[in-house]
C-alpha cells in the first residue's frame, strides 16, 4: 500500500520536470490576459524570498522529505489515507524543485496569472499548495472526529 503513496510522488516529479521541460523558456498567452506561460527563474522560495540561499533550500527539502517519508512508512503513527496522500503531493512537488535547484541552481517556473499579476510559479508549486490545504483540511477532520470520540462518553 505504501507503494502506492509514492507513485504519488514519482507522478508529481514527472509531471512537473515534464512541464519545466515543455513551457520553460517560452511565453505565450492560454487564456487572453488571464493565464500566460511566462518563464522566470527563481533562486529563492516562494514570491523569490531568501534569493540566493540554494544550500538552506536543499537542507530543508532534504528534511522535509525524510520526515514526510518516515511519516508514510511508519505504521505506528496511523496517518490516514487523506493525509498520507496529501504528503506525498508534497513530497512530489519538493523533490521536483530540488532536482531544479540541484542541477540548475534555482527553479524553473513558468505559470503566470498575468491579469492579477500573482507571482510566477510551476507545477510542483501546485502541488505543494495543494497538497498543504489537503493536509490542513485532514488535520482539521481528524481534530473534530477526536473531539468527538471524547465527547461522547459525557453525560448531560
Amino acid at each position: 500500500m505504501s507503494a502506492l503513496f509514492f507513485i504519488i510522488s514519482a507522478v508529481v516529479v514527472g509531471l512537473d520536470q515534464l512541464t519545466k521541460w515543455l513551457f520553460y523558456g517560452k511565453s505565450f498567452s492560454l487564456i487572453g490576459e488571464f493565464l500566460w506561460v511566462e518563464s522566470s527563474f527563481n533562486t529563492g522560495a516562494a514570491f523569490s524570498m531568501l534569493s540566493g540561499a540554494q544550500w538552506l533550500f536543499i537542507i530543508l527539502t532534504l528534511v522535509a522529505g525524510i520526515a514526510i517519508i518516515y511519516l508514510v512508512l511508519d505504521k505506528k503513527i496511523g496517518l490516514t489515507k487523506l493525509t498520507k496522500v496529501a504528503l506525498c503531493m508534497i513530497l512530489g512537488g519538493a523533490i521536483g524543485n530540488l532536482i531544479d535547484r540541484l542541477w540548475l541552481g534555482g527553479v524553473r517556473d513558468f505559470i503566470y496569472f498575468k491579469s492579477i499579476n500573482f507571482a510566477i510559479f510551476n507545477i510542483a508549486d501546485s502541488f505543494i499548495t495543494i497538497g498543504a490545504i489537503i493536509l490542513a483540511i485532514s488535520i482539521f477532520i481528524n481534530a473534530i472526529k477526536s473531539f468527538k470520540g471524547k465527547n461522547d462518553g459525557i453525560s448531560k
